[in-house]
């Protein structure tokens, strides 16, 4: 994936904007956005980052 990013877009990492749709938010509880995944974030450490949120 990360090979296929940087194809389109070689600042993609110093560019906040939301630009696959397989970007991922974690929402706490409160309604705030905890966490910003890129398409190329391990599952990992989504699991891990959701797990401290609850």
């Amino acid at each position: 994936m990360t090979q296929v990013v940087k194809k389109t877009d070689k600042d993609f990492r110093n560019n906040s904007a939301v630009k696959w749709n397989f970007t991922k938010f974690l929402i706490d509880r409160e309604g705030n956005i905890a966490e910003r995944f890129e398409p190329m974030t391990s599952l990992k450490k989504v699991k891990e980052k959701v797990e401290e949120v609850l």
